[in-house]
């Protein structure tokens, strides 16, 4: 979808989809290179970072395995603590192997830091995180290499696989949602 179909709807449009499919293209071939002779595994996870994932795994010049989870965070009144629940897991075993996180946006850290605690007792020979979008509260992952596409500001974002309430995720750009587009339902 183009953003000119929902203009109204958008604040702002943050990365075009030629931004992002350069920025992807360069990532793949980061990963590349420090991957160089081995098949990492990305595990993708859903919904928002679906796109994202197969465009990574599509612009990797070598071999790569793919799997998904699929997890529910519940935050509380601060936004570093909170709940995680796992709704779908692995399909493959990840011990010994170099595992490379791939998500869309990472804001509050919540999520991914429980992501890298629960595959680290898998017993991989390695885990990094690889998100398109970095949020400026997103914390450092001690220990973790972290390999992130843009920094961006604060706001809903939509696109590229990012959703609100389900809608935007074909969005070929990403883009701050209206405010006045979520504040009133």
């Amino acid at each position: 979808m183009e953003a000119s179909h929902v203009r109204g709807e958008l604040d702002e449009i943050l990365l075009t989809e030629e931004q992002i499919q350069t920025r992807v293209a360069e990532l793949a071939a980061e990963l590349g290179t420090v991957y160089a002779g081995r098949t990492p595994v990305l595990v993708g996870v859903l919904n928002g970072a679906a796109t994202f994932t197969v465009d990574l795994a599509r612009a990797y010049a070598d071999q790569v395995e793919l799997t998904w989870m699929a997890i529910r965070s519940y935050r509380t009144h601060n936004p570093a603590s909170g709940s995680v629940r796992l709704l779908k897991d692995l399909d493959v075993d990840i011990t010994g192997r170099d595992v490379v996180i791939v998500d869309g946006v990472v804001d509050t850290g919540l999520t991914m830091n429980w992501l890298i605690a629960n595959l680290a007792q898998r017993s991989p020979a390695s885990i990094a995180v690889c998100a398109l979008l970095r949020k400026p509260e997103t914390p450092r992952f001690e220990g973790t290499t972290t390999y992130f596409g843009f920094d961006v500001g604060p706001g809903n974002i939509v696109g590229y696989g990012l959703d609100h309430q389900g809608r935007y995720r074909n969005l070929r750009c990403a883009a701050t949602l209206a405010p006045r587009t979520y504040a009133v339902k």
